[in-house]
This record gives structure tokens, sequence and C-alpha cells, in this order.
């Protein structure tokens, strides 16, 4: 499977949650609960940072390490909020369940790509691990988006509303890298 197939394939990370392939999500499309979407948000926190410590060990680009660097060193901060606001919410932040379907089809997706992203070094890992950041970026900030619009909860709301701003960011940002990296290139 081409690395392009794989990012396009882990797209889906995030927007699932709007869809009725996860656990806790209804089965007519609405939307996840608050419980999936911070469970997942956390997970993706953490794989985050672990793709971007691979990046800034294998990047070619220091523009490329420094985006990792930024991330290493954002979402920690970021997912003990999250993970504060939820707590003090009563909301629970899970791992991510093997035994379910969706489960077991992110943890998947997520080994896969970091197999991907290591058998990859310098220009290669830079094209296709500012792709994966690109793409899953924009899927976050759907989930962000869409969640936000049915929070009832205004520190939830608020959370929500400063983390898309965050991602808006981080994806213009990465989308700037990207144009750079590939040039007019493929």
């Amino acid at each position: 499977m081409s690395g392009k197939t794989l990012a396009a394939v882990f797209v889906s990370l995030a927007v699932m949650s709007a869809g009725a392939a996860l656990a806790g999500t209804p089965a007519s499309g609405g939307t996840a609960t608050t419980e999936t979407v911070f469970s997942e948000l956390h997970a993706v926190s953490q794989w985050s940072v672990q793709l971007s410590e691979m990046a800034d060990k294998r990047a070619k680009s220091d523009l490329v390490k420094t985006y990792a660097r930024a991330i290493m060193n954002a979402n920690p901060t970021a997912d003990a909020k999250l993970v504060s606001v939820a707590e003090k919410k009563g909301i629970e932040v899970a791992a991510l369940d093997p035994k379910t379907e969706a489960g077991k089809s992110l943890i998947d997706r997520m080994k896969a790509e970091a197999v991907l992203l290591g058998s990859l070094e310098g220009d290669a890992f830079d094209k296709e691990y500012m792709t994966l950041v690109t793409n899953t970026q924009q899927s976050v900030l759907n989930l962000l988006k869409a969640s936000k619009a049915s929070a009832k909860d205004p520190e939830v709301k608020q959370l929500l509303g400063e983390l898309t701003t965050t991602i808006q960011n981080r994806l213009k940002t990465a989308q700037d890298i990207m144009l750079k990296i590939y040039g007019n290139q493929i």
C-alpha cells in the first residue's frame, strides 16, 4: 500500500467520530459522545507526539523538524487541559478499545502509519509526515467543529473552540511547510 493511500486511510481518524463507525456514536450518523471525542483527541494527541519524535530524528528539512518539535512541546499541555476539563466534568477519557471494531481499526492504522514512517528517512519522510499531519489536522478540525456545535457545557464548548483555533493554526503552518518541501515535485 502506498504512503499516500495509507495517509488517506488515516484521514478517517477523526472524521469517523462524526459517523457511526465508533463505539458510542449514534448509528444514524449523528455526533459522537463527548467521551468518545475526548478519548480520540487524547489518543491522537499522544500518538502525534510519538510521530513527531520520530520526525525530529528522521526528517531532512529543518522546517519539518521545527514543526515536529512544536508539536512535541505543545501537545502535552493541551492534552493535560483536555484531561483536566474531562475530570472536572465527569467525562471518561478512556484508552481506545482494541476489542471494538472501531478501536481496533484506529489502533491498527496508527501502528501502520508508524511502521510506514519508520521505514522512511530524509525527503521521503518529510513528505509523508507532512501529508499525514495535514490530513489528520483537517480531520481533527472537522471533528472539533462538529463537537463544539453540539456541546452543551460552556467549558467544554470553550475548550473545543480553543483547540479548533490551535488546529487551524497548525494546519495553516503544515500546509505552508508542505508547499515548501514539495515545491514543484510529486
